[in-house]
């Protein structure tokens, strides 16, 4: 009799165990999913600064203006959506973003006033400075979440 309870009281222990194994491999595998789509996101935000500066410092063309309104408008909302939907609080990272398509689209957008921007303009470090706050509010909420 004695023997039967303690099979049984191993095989709770080892399905306890599994459990809490499974659940902590669970949460790990979400964690990396996540990292890999910020990382991901982070050389999206790079390729739009990269864009942004290309447009300002040089002639900006409408192809290029196209581009920029179709990367922040659809592009990054989209994977800032899928953060979301993953748990991740980006309630801020709305704020940063508004101000990093205001920064590239406000001042010096409209082709027919365009004027050529030194690197050091007013407008080039708006986006710089910009395309990091969003970054960095972004690493924030994955630090957060994960900590």
């Amino acid at each position: 009799m004695d023997f039967h309870w303690a099979q049984i009281v191993t095989w709770l222990i080892v399905i306890a165990g599994w459990v809490f194994v499974n659940q902590q491999n669970n949460l790990r595998e979400k964690r990396k999913e996540i990292r890999s789509l910020i990382d991901n996101l982070h050389v999206q935000l790079d390729d739009i600064e990269k864009k942004a500066v290309k447009y300002h410092t040089d002639e900006g063309t409408k192809e290029l203006a196209f581009q920029l309104k179709r990367d922040l408008n659809q592009k990054l909302r989209s994977k800032l959506k899928i953060l979301e939907l993953r748990d991740l609080d980006l309630k801020k990272s709305s704020t940063y973003q508004k101000e990093l398509r205001k920064a590239i689209t406000l001042n010096n957008f409209d082709t027919n006033n365009f004027k050529s921007q030194l690197f050091s303009s007013e407008i080039i470090k708006d986006i710089w400075l910009a395309k990091d706050k969003l970054s960095h509010e972004i690493e924030l909420c994955f630090s957060r979440k994960y900590k």
